[in-house]
C-alpha cells in the first residue's frame, strides 16, 4: 500500500532503504566476527622482491626436479588414453607350511647409481662390460654410459642386486675400459611387486644430431678455456704480488 498524500512515497522509500542497510550493517557485522589473517608481520622487501618460483615448463608440461629417466619424456599426449583399473592383488599366504622348495617367494627390489671417472672410446667398452654384467644377473633397466660418467636404474632379485652392488663398490672394470674414480648409490627399495616398472635392460644411446653436438661440444670449450683465462690470471696476480712483497716496491 502506498500513500500519495503529503509526502508518504518519499516516507515508504526512506523507510524500505533504512531496513535494507541495517540488514546489510547486521551481515557486516556477523561476517566481520571472523578475523582475517594479518599480512603485516611479512617482510617487505620493496624493490628487491625475489619473483614467483615457477618450474620450467616443456610444452606446457611442468618439469620438476626427478631423476633422470629415458623411458619418461614427461611430454603430454595429443589424446587421452584409457587406463584400465588396477587389478586385485593376490592374497599371499604367511602361513610357512604352504611354501617349499618349488614356489619360494622372491623378494625384488631396484636402486639408482652413478659413476664418475675416465672411460676410453667414448665409454664403448665400459658400457659392454657393466651391460654384460646387469644382464647375466637377469636384472632389467636402463644404463647410460658416456666418456666421462655412469648413469643407471635397475631392478630385479635382492640377491643379483646385492652381487651388482658389490660390482659397482669395487669398481670391476678393465683397464681397456676406463677408470673410475667415485661411485654413488641412492634410492634403494625392497619388496616391488611383480610387474616390474622395466620388462628388459636397454641401454640409453646418444642421438643427438650433429648440428647439437657441435653447439654442445664448443659451449664445453668455451667453459674450459675460460676456466684456464681465470687460473692463468689467479697466478699472474700471485706473481706480482710476490714480486712486489720481495723487492719491497710498489707500484702506484
Amino acid at each position: 500500500v502506498v500513500c500519495v498524500g503529503g509526502g508518504g512515497v518519499s516516507e515508504s522509500v526512506g523507510w524500505s532503504k533504512m531496513v535494507l542497510l541495517r540488514k546489510l550493517t547486521r551481515l557486516k557485522r556477523l561476517l566481520g566476527m571472523t578475523r582475517k589473517p594479518d599480512n603485516s608481520w611479512r617482510q617487505e622487501y620493496g624493490l628487491l622482491q625475489k619473483p614467483k618460483e615457477l618450474p620450467f615448463i616443456k610444452k606446457g608440461w611442468p618439469q620438476f626436479d626427478k631423476p633422470y629417466d629415458p623411458t619418461n619424456s614427461q611430454i603430454p599426449p595429443s589424446f587421452r588414453v584409457y587406463r584400465p583399473p588396477e587389478p586385485p592383488r593376490p592374497k599371499i599366504s604367511r602361513n610357512s607350511d604352504d611354501y617349499n622348495e618349488d614356489n619360494l617367494h622372491n623378494l625384488y627390489g631396484k636402486f639408482q647409481f652413478e659413476a664418475k671417472g675416465i672411460f676410453h672410446n667414448h665409454g664403448y667398452i665400459a658400457e659392454k662390460e657393466v651391460f654384460d654384467t646387469a644382464f647375466n644377473l637377469h636384472l632389467v633397466g636402463w644404463l647410460k654410459v658416456r666418456s666421462r660418467f655412469i648413469l643407471g636404474h635397475v631392478q630385479g632379485d635382492t640377491y643379483a642386486l646385492s652381487y651388482f652392488k658389490k660390482y659397482l663398490e669395487e669398481k670391476h672394470l678393465s683397464r681397456e675400459a676406463g677408470t673410475v674414480d667415485w661411485v654413488r648409490l641412492w634410492e634403494f627399495n625392497t619388496g616391488l611387486d611383480l610387474p616390474l616398472a622395466y620388462r628388459h635392460l636397454f641401454c640409453d644411446k646418444d642421438r643427438r644430431k650433429y648440428k647439437n653436438r657441435k653447439i654442445h661440444i664448443l659451449a664445453t670449450l668455451e667453459k674450459l678455456q675460460i676456466e684456464r683465462l681465470e687460473r692463468d690470471s689467479t697466478e699472474r696476480r700471485k706473481a706480482d704480488q710476490a714480486f712486489l712483497d720481495a723487492t719491497c716496491v710498489r707500484n702506484y
